[in-house]
């Protein structure tokens, strides 16, 4: 078999997860677009100087290939074999949906109907980011494409049209498939699933979806990150990681992100064997938090009702995790001095601390944003770009703290010799953003083999 050149663009990049699976899978990445600086940074720093930090919607597919032309990178005739990426459409989610729900429900903000929010929605030009994708699909023409999202939008129709078939008849000259699919069953420990459309030029072979690991068990968090487990996270998030061999599915899945190769913009090939690694740290464990986060156990569905104080006149039982906005945001020492000594308060539940800092629980059924403690023994739950915010949905299996960029990015399969550019808040966004680097590598061999069952590269 001759030795092709697959030539493929990353659009909405990112750090760079969907090309570092690409690459690892066989393509050769000419160029990729990403409107974050700090996350164009990091993609450079490991994947290459192809990066192009622009705005998509400004950024013209005409531009780019004129570009990759003039420079070079490109011949008038060639062709590209793969366009990926994965347009950000938050209207698509199903936490975002469930925000502008709520307030369509209490008559708050600008979304006072149905129908109203309807349209906002339709013209949210955040939603009509997979549109710039279609134009550089029409103006480089590749045999194939992969585009990602979440995989809330199986759920939506627009105009009592699915979103799904609105989106596929944009790609006119392909076949466009679609499926969700969850991270866990390509040998990434964290369930993250998203919808992955594959499209195929009409005349050549159509791609099949990967297969799910059918013979390994999936890896669980613990998989991911045990070889962290005693580390102590730094300001600086530098630390000396020792590593021990194992011929587990988690070993083997940790000794593969110590081994895997990233290129820095310099041209060192680094890999992470070393025993120094980069961002193993997290934000600081508040008052409150060390007082709550001791009662939230790995693996268990519930918190016992002996974890949290109850006045005699409201015994009620706490199910499912905690959620941060029924606490009161006020840390003030005492709660006489913060003036919540009422019979009001005496019927609500609170915990206190060994100083005697009491923190008070309000009723509070319909928010979602709840305390979670990831479960050891499940695969890790969908990295999401909320941790910029705040990590109280990760909170450690075993320590009582939020989760570290490097425990992040191991769920997601990132390899250790990768490292995240800018502020511990833009390096979270970053992870939660990113495709897997795994999940990449096997999309990115399907479609390899799909061009390879092409008569012509026979």
């Amino acid at each position: 078999m001759k030795d092709y050149k697959f030539k493929a663009i990353d659009l909405f990049a990112g750090p760079g997860g969907l090309s570092l699976g690409l690459k690892a899978a066989g393509f050769q990445i000419i160029a990729a677009v990403e409107i974050d600086p700090d996350a164009g940074r990091t993609y450079r720093n490991n994947i290459g100087n192809h990066t192009e930090i622009e705005d998509i919607t400004k950024f013209k597919p005409k531009t780019l290939h004129k570009k990759l032309i003039d420079s070079g990178v490109l011949k008038e005739d060639d062709k590209i074999s793969l366009i990926a990426g994965g347009p950000p459409c938050p209207g698509f989610s199903l936490i975002g949906r469930s925000k502008i729900s709520d307030l369509i429900k209490n008559k708050k903000g600008t979304y006072k109907n149905n129908k109203e929010w309807r349209h906002r929605f339709i013209d949210d030009p955040r939603n009509h980011l997979f549109l710039e994708f279609v134009k550089y699909v029409k103006q480089f023409k590749p045999d194939y494409f992969i585009m990602e999202n979440v995989s809330g939008m199986t759920s939506y129709q627009i105009e009592n049209d699915p979103v799904v078939e609105v989106i596929k008849k944009k790609f006119t000259g392909y076949n466009v498939e679609e499926r969700v699919l969850s991270a866990a069953d390509f040998g990434v420990p964290q369930d993250r699933r998203r919808i992955i459309f594959l499209g195929s030029k009409k005349g050549l072979k159509k791609c099949e979806f990967p297969i799910p690991n059918q013979h390994s068990k999936k890896l669980n968090a613990l998989d991911g990150i045990q070889d962290l487990i005693e580390i102590i996270p730094t300001k600086n998030g530098v630390v000396d990681v020792k590593f021990k061999s194992s011929n587990s599915n988690g070993g083997v899945f940790r000794k593969q992100m110590r081994d895997w190769i990233c290129h820095r913009h310099n041209g060192d090939e680094v890999n992470g064997k070393s025993l120094q690694k980069t961002g193993h740290w997290t934000r600081k464990v508040n008052d409150r938090d060390v007082v709550i986060f001791p009662l939230i156990k790995s693996g268990s569905p519930s918190i016992s009702r002996g974890s949290i104080r109850f006045p005699p006149s409201h015994p009620k039982q706490i199910y499912g995790d905690i959620y941060p906005s029924q606490w009161s945001s006020t840390l003030v020492p005492g709660f006489k001095k913060a003036k919540l000594e009422t019979s009001t308060v005496e019927n609500r539940h609170y915990v206190e601390n060994k100083k005697g800092t009491k923190w008070v629980m309000y009723p509070s059924k319909d928010f979602k944003d709840k305390m979670r403690r990831i479960r050891w023994n499940e695969p890790a739950p969908t990295i999401v770009a909320h941790l910029a915010k705040d990590g109280y949905m990760f909170i450690h299996p075993f320590h009582n703290r939020t989760i570290t960029v490097r425990e992040a990015a191991r769920f997601q399969s990132f390899p250790d010799s990768f490292e995240f550019s800018g502020s511990m808040t833009s390096q979270f966004r970053q992870v939660g953003n990113a495709v897997p680097p795994l999940l990449a590598k096997r999309l990115g061999e399907v479609v390899l083999e799909s061009m390879m069952k092409n008569s012509k590269l026979g």
